[in-house]
């Protein structure tokens, strides 16, 4: 054992191999790189219900499997991919022993990236041992000593008490606490005269060559001691580590930090060589940023040859296990709204980056990625995404840190501004509260320090983002609230001015300059004609406090019912004799309607999904709904639920439109356009079709500013649903309209 040494089993996430016909454990595995599991074949053969030392192929099975990470708990199904059979006819086999008895098994989907494969190390004499149980319960365990070793079988014995291992302990892992690795599987138990039990296991000499022996070797984990002197930073690490660096001030200090940063005990006394930290170096994603984080202090220029070698060799980890742990803790606290605006931020930091979707939406997997602590183990990365909030954030800090384009030195020596630190200065300037946003800024500029980044271009990168939030529409806009419930036709009417007449409406109006919801009307329960209802709402629009009056137009959001959807209030004009523009309520202000009657039907799930396809509004694609692709209401069904869309276009026939209008609210879909006109093919729902989806406001303003120039050739009547789930409702008190 060196220097490093991993502490207990934290890098060992328990298998449990379940038996199909009643999900109980029927042995337990331990996890390889690639979604591959190790197990024995009699495991399999028990999780199947056959004979356990059944040799037959089983043919394409898949059986059901558990694996307890740090904090979470995946199940999932693995196919057979690797058959070694027991082979209980080989020479030189005692009465209770056998070779073979491996399986390998390919999990159907990816791991979040707190459930990483564990190291490996050869079996040898005296080890000390533990066995888990595989029902994953991390308190039942067995404590054994190796007793006996050849390279095929290893023995181990009880070391203070009765050995009991079952049968449910066969395919897990004998983790060696000194070597923090496994060194093999649990195999069998002998039943020998006397209290005392033995049991043996198949070491890892033998795991490695029969794999090799069956073509599965390339499945096997590659052993550190194996690669890493090939490694194109290898020499210069050595190097670096022999020469003054270790003669610095505080070193000792600095080499205990890396451990304690990366989750590895060390020796109380003595340093690590050259050769044992570079290779830790080299094989945990997250030391060099670490060590460098511990020398910077003291040895500056150690730390910028250590920041060069790690970018020339392509060492993909920009933060350290601290600094990574940070910043995820900063960013898992946002509010909701603050969340919901992070992706933009993003996006407008970084326009030139190519950023996947789907690390900005959480993916598509639903197991939770939050355990576990900010140091990788460096092998076996290819675990799927986390998702929701927290496992969106993992996911887009790997992401961006990866972009050493963004980090290579200028002409003059300076370490240019990472890409993610810039990400994190237009997250903190458009999207947090002022304490949160404190919080993040000097997280920044800790890691620019640490990086060697020049204060002047964190300044200066910190302006370009207060700029972009200072210009940026998304949630800013100050907006009137309204609040229309129809009233009846006028008093006296009859039944054809009722045809030609518009209702009559009880009107509640709020503003929101960017501080709050505050209510502005009174008189709520008199009822008002359109007319009079669109002097309000302008009067309303005039009030609101613009501190910028560059910004962007207020818009006015109405809140209505489900049978108010289509109410024209767009083309509604102000009354009175001062009302000489004879202007429309849609034109002069971005004008969209909220149902939050439909979004509320179906309670808590719906409402949920309207959170979260909110956040995804910047990266989902839309969907366009028509007659031809959803020609029923099984098929739209089907369509809006297939992923967690933001946003919708709708085209279909006249006497289909409500309806499927109605179940794209109800379904939590925060953004419904569609064409009241019922023109097929509609030229409202063609302008908005190249619109970015935060655009949609002002860009259906623009078509009826358009409608009222050129009707002929602008002849829709389109109609903007937006439910933005950052921005506050007014609380609604019903009541009966009669009282």
């Amino acid at each position: 054992m060196g220097w490093f040494h991993a502490h207990g089993s934290l890098s060992r996430p328990a298998v449990s191999i379940l038996a199909k016909a009643d999900g109980r454990p029927a042995g337990a595995g331990v996890l390889l790189p690639r979604r591959h599991l190790l197990t024995c074949a009699h495991v399999v053969n028990s999780a199947l219900g056959k004979d356990q030392l059944a040799p037959d192929h089983p043919g394409p099975i898949a059986v059901p499997v558990r694996l307890h990470g740090p904090e979470h708990t995946v199940e999932a199904e693995a196919e057979l991919a690797v058959w070694i059979p027991p082979r209980t006819d080989d020479g030189g086999l005692g009465a209770f022993e056998w070779n073979g008895d491996l399986a390998v098994l390919r999990l159907s989907a990816a791991l979040p990236p707190a459930i990483e494969p564990p190291r490996w190390h050869p079996m040898a004499q005296r080890q000390l041992v533990r066995a888990w149980h595989g029902s994953g319960e991390p308190g039942v365990f067995a404590d054994a000593e190796v007793s006996e070793c050849d390279g095929r079988f290893g023995y181990f014995d009880g070391a203070e008490r009765a050995l009991d291992i079952e049968p449910a302990y066969s395919g897990g892992p004998l983790w060696s606490n000194e070597e923090g690795a496994v060194v093999g599987l649990v195999t069998a138990k002998l039943r020998i005269q006397g209290t005392l039990r033995r049991a043996w296991g198949i070491p890892w000499q033998r795991v490695a060559r029969e794999l090799h022996d069956a073509g599965a070797g390339h499945l096997l984990p590659r052993q550190p001691e194996e690669d890493v002197r090939d490694h194109p930073g290898y020499a210069e690490l050595v190097s670096l580590l022999d020469g003054p660096l270790p003669r610095s001030e505080g070193w000792i200090r600095s080499c205990r930090t890396v451990a304690r940063q990366c989750g590895l005990g060390h020796r109380a006394d003595g340093v690590p060589s050259a050769d044992e930290f570079a290779h830790l170096l080299l094989t945990r994603g997250r030391a060099l940023p670490a060590l460098v984080e511990a020398v910077r202090g003291t040895a500056g220029p150690a730390a910028d040859d250590l920041l060069a070698i790690g970018r020339r060799c392509g060492l993909p980890k920009l933060l350290s296990p601290g600094e990574h742990e940070r910043l995820l803790v900063l960013l898992r606290a946002l509010p909701t709204a603050a969340a919901a605006g992070v992706p933009g931020a993003v996006r407008a930091a970084l326009p030139l980056a190519a950023l996947p979707a789907a690390l900005l939406t959480g993916g598509e997997g639903r197991h939770g990625s939050e355990g576990g602590r900010g140091g990788d183990g460096g092998h076996g990365d290819e675990g799927g995404n986390g998702a929701g909030p927290a496992g969106r954030f993992e996911a887009l800090i790997a992401h961006l840190e990866g972009l050493h384009g963004d980090s290579s030195p200028l002409d003059d020596g300076v370490m240019a501004v990472p890409g993610l630190l810039r990400a994190v200065e237009f997250v903190a300037a458009g999207c947090c509260p002022a304490d949160q946003r404190i919080a993040l800024r000097r997280w920044n500029a800790a890691v620019a320090r640490r990086l060697g980044v020049h204060d002047a271009a964190m300044t200066e990168r910190r302006l370009e983002a207060e700029q972009w939030a200072q210009s940026a529409s998304r949630g800013s806009a100050p907006r009137v609230v309204a609040k229309l419930d129809p009233y009846g036709p006028p008093s006296g009417g009859t039944s054809a001015t009722a045809r030609e007449e518009p209702e009559r409406y009880r009107l509640r109006l709020w503003c929101d300059d960017g501080d709050g919801l505050r209510q502005v009307s009174d008189d709520s329960e008199r009822p008002r004609g359109a007319e009079e209802v669109a002097q309000e709402i302008f009067a309303a629009v005039g009030s609101l406090r613009r501190p910028d009056p560059s910004g962007p137009r207020p818009v006015i959001e109405l809140i209505v019912d489900r049978d108010a959807l289509e109410v024209p209030v767009d083309r509604w004009k102000a009354a009175g004799p001062g009302a000489v523009l004879p202007m429309r309520l849609g034109t002069p202000y971005p004008l969209v309607v909220n149902c939050p009657e439909l979004r509320e039907l179906n309670g808590g799930t719906m409402l949920d999904q309207w959170r979260e396809r909110w956040v995804r509004l910047d990266a989902e694609e839309p969907v366009h709904i028509d007659d031809a692709t959803a020609p029923d209401p099984e098929a739209v069904c089907g369509l809006v639920m297939e992923r967690l869309t933001a946003r919708v276009t709708i085209d279909v026939a006249a006497h289909r439109r409500t309806g499927v209008v109605q179940m794209c609210l109800a379904a939590g879909i925060p953004v419904v356009l569609w064409d009241r006109s019922g023109e097929a093919g509609s030229p409202a729902v063609r302008h908005a079709a190249g619109v970015s989806a935060r655009e949609l406001p002002e860009a259906v303003r623009t078509y009826r500013t358009k409608t009222l120039q050129r009707p002929e050739e602008y002849s829709g009547r389109p109609v903007l649903a937006w439910a933005d789930a950052g921005r506050a409702l007014p609380r609604l008190d019903l009541a009966d309209p009669t009282e």
